[in-house]
């Protein structure tokens, strides 16, 4: 257990992460009961697809004018289909939202180190975007690339083998789950999860006021 959330006089930013569909939004939603806030790290990447600067980029990046009158929604689906399968333009996606999610990050963690509580950021890339290095701690949701798969399949209307494709582009849960302070099991169902979270937060609760 890492000693760096044994801090009373600051904010706390927690961090929730996972592979695809490991279940980190709904360990998010259990979170909300014991916190000051959640934000979602693909929140902030749509977001940004709303923003005429990032439209611009984009535009540019991907030679089609049209994203730049386009809406955050439109954008999506227009760069779905040519990014998901073309590791060279998914390159380029990222390397326009991915350091600006990153921006962002690291000035959200400054207000929350002025304030009061615990916030949380969930989302799959934190580790791979390295803004674990602004959170006090992490929790990592694991669970098998089967079972997520699957979750991801049907939740996006994709097949199986196209889930498994964002297991393949994110760091093994194994070693997400040797660099976390709390792991929690996605093994059962939802009941089980929340437990585990509200037990974690109990505990974080507890080690603030140390």
């Amino acid at each position: 257990m890492s000693d760096k959330i044994m801090i009373n006089d600051r904010g706390c930013f927690v961090g929730i992460t996972g592979n695809s569909g490991c279940g980190q939004s709904t360990a998010a939603s259990f979170a909300a009961e014991q916190c000051e806030g959640v934000c979602s790290l693909d929140t902030i990447g749509h977001r940004l697809l709303n923003k005429r600067y990032v439209k611009r980029d984009l535009a540019d990046g991907f030679s089609n004018r049209s994203l730049q009158a386009m809406n955050e929604s439109d954008i999506r689906s227009e760069l779905r289909g040519i990014v998901f399968d073309d590791p060279q333009k998914m390159a380029v996606l990222n390397s326009i939202l991915h350091p600006r999610m990153v921006r962002w990050a690291s000035i959200s963690a400054e207000l929350v180190k002025n304030g009061k509580g615990i916030r949380v950021l969930e989302g799959a890339l934190i580790y791979e975007l390295e803004i674990d290095r602004y959170l006090d701690c992490m929790i990592v949701i694991e669970d098998t690339a089967e079972r997520c798969a699957e979750r991801i399949a049907a939740r996006d209307d994709i097949q199986v083998e196209y889930a498994l494709k964002r297991w393949d582009r994110q760091f093994p849960i194994y070693a997400k789950v040797e660099r976390a302070d709390y792991v929690v099991h996605n093994t059962q169902d939802m009941e089980y999860m929340k437990q585990q979270i509200l037990t974690i937060f109990d505990d974080i609760e507890n080690r603030l006021l140390i």
